[in-house]
């Protein structure tokens, strides 16, 4: 009921005295002769009154003042003390955007609220039946096999909204997947784990979380804020029903993961080819195209195995002719991916990391960490990918991030080969070769270890070097020989080069 139905009512015979906002929604009424009633409103009230407070048009701006702070959505005045309804009343409430209504001296208030109640009783009784008629149409087409785009759908058809179902990693689960753009996904599952409570509005969506926040299933998002009582019950509903929905194929994917586990265990014993490629064909890979091997070590975090898996298949999807097989292990998950020309290993890392640095902010305290093979031509090649995977993920690790991904090619680099040597031995080789440097910087104020790293970054070119610091060619002579001295080592040797080389990386760690 809104204050615009006070006029068609033609028992009240009211008159508009003010207009305000006579699109408001009413939900109670209350009757009072006090000056400040603000301390007994909750907002959205019909107020009604004898103006038993008048005294001076003063006590009309505090009590339109009064009403404003509690939230009145109308006052209803009546004449039968004052024989008018006082001016400055009208323009206080005016001011403020709050309708007045005249009543007629024999209108009766206690009629007038019980006419008012009951209409706004029997308003709440057909809302409560279509929320109760929606909620068993859910419940019947969760019953019936609807999954989560059923589920969406029927949401979406009763509020007239666009909706969506997105993991957590932002990939769209249910609805129109061309109607929210990538970016704005990712940046609703983002600002949705961080937000302080849910639902919330982010940027003109309306979020859910999708069952329980803390089971990390996900989250329904809603086009524009959902202002109507009814429909954000009615997707408070659907929300919890995609849990149901979302358990249930989460409860099919785990199956599947422990299956294809057993794969997995027969490429890492090397097992012959021919039993890997009827693996493969058995869950629908192709063993003649692409082979690539993603492993995924967690930590920490809720549902960690959804997530790592989420992750890897965002970068998936957008490959249609991509196909992926999971398999989860004690602490983490692998995956063997067929993929398509436009999606090779290097198109993935980049997918990946992009991912991975959108979702950084969200990790919240656990992690994450991806290795990811080299292209893998053919099943028999499969044996090492998924040991180089492995070892990429086991350096990842090392990273300062939460979500962190290394490849199998970057394997190659001599920093890879650093971190796999323990922390306290770097730490000591470092301390061997450059800790005279340091004191001898830190005793005469001098610049010997950055001249050093300058001079190893140039490729031992002295002109290069010297230009670089802004010193000339003989001074450079000067502090490469106290560095040798200093160091034992010998720059024109190409093994001290390295030593001293290695050192200055794991410094820049």
């Amino acid at each position: 009921m809104r204050v615009s139905d006070l006029l068609t009512m033609e028992q009240a015979r009211l008159t508009l005295l003010a207009p305000g906002e006579l699109d408001r929604e009413l939900r109670w009424v209350y009757t009072t002769d006090l000056l400040e009633p603000a301390a007994f409103l909750t907002g959205g009230e019909l107020v009604l009154t004898s103006e038993g407070w008048y005294r001076t048009d003063a006590d009309c701006e505090t009590f339109a003042a009064s009403l404003a702070a509690g939230g009145a959505a109308a006052l209803v005045a009546g004449d039968i003390l004052l024989g008018h309804v006082p001016s400055a009343l009208v323009r206080a409430c005016a001011d403020r955007g709050i309708a007045v209504l005249a009543a007629p001296a024999e209108l009766s208030y206690g009629v007038l609220s019980r006419t008012v109640i009951e209409r706004l009783n029997r308003e709440r009784g057909r809302e409560l039946s279509e929320v109760l008629g929606r909620h068993r149409r859910l419940v019947q087409a969760l019953v019936e096999g609807a999954d989560l785009g059923g589920l969406v759908a029927m949401l979406a058809t009763d509020i007239g909204r666009e909706c969506w179902a997105v993991s957590p990693a932002g990939r769209v689960l249910a609805g129109a997947a061309d109607t929210l753009p990538a970016p704005t996904r990712f940046h609703l599952a983002v600002a949705s784990q961080l937000a302080d409570q849910l639902p919330t509005v982010v940027d003109g969506f309306t979020v859910h979380p999708i069952g329980r926040r803390s089971q990390g299933a996900g989250h329904l998002v809603i086009h524009g804020a959902l202002d109507d009582p009814l429909e954000r019950e009615s997707a408070e509903q659907t929300a919890q029903l995609l849990a149901l929905g979302g358990a249930r194929r989460d409860e099919r994917r785990r199956t599947e993961q422990h299956l294809h586990a057993e794969m997995v265990d027969l490429i890492d014993q090397g097992a012959p080819t021919g039993s890997i490629t009827a693996r493969l064909r058995a869950a629908r890979l192709d063993p003649d195209r692409p082979l690539l091997v993603l492993t995924a070590l967690t930590s920490g975090m809720v549902r960690p195995w959804d997530l790592a898996a989420d992750l890897i298949e965002s970068v998936l999807d957008t490959d249609p002719d991509s196909r992926a097989v999971l398999a989860g292990g004690a602490d983490g998950l692998t995956v063997i991916a067929s993929t398509g020309v436009d999606l090779d290993e290097t198109r993935v890392a980049e997918l990946l990391r992009a991912r991975l640095s959108d979702l950084e902010p969200a990790a919240l305290g656990g992690r994450i960490t991806f290795g990811l093979s080299a292209t893998a031509d053919g099943p028999a090649a499969l044996t090492g990918a998924l040991q180089a995977s492995r070892h990429a993920a086991q350096l990842a690790t090392e990273s300062p991030h939460r979500l962190a991904l290394v490849t199998a090619r970057e394997l190659d680099s001599h920093l890879r080969l650093l971190a796999g040597v323990p922390a306290e031995i770097r730490a000591a080789y470092r301390t061997r070769l450059l800790g005279p440097l340091e004191r001898y910087d830190a005793e005469h104020h001098t610049d010997l270890l950055p001249t050093l790293h300058a001079f190893l970054d140039a490729n031992c070119a002295w002109r290069t070097t010297a230009t670089t610091l802004h010193i000339h060619v003989s001074t450079l002579h000067y502090r490469i020989q106290r560095i040798e001295h200093l160091t034992g080592r010998n720059l024109a040797i190409t093994r001290d080069r390295v030593d001293l080389y290695l050192a200055c990386s794991i410094a820049d760690r």
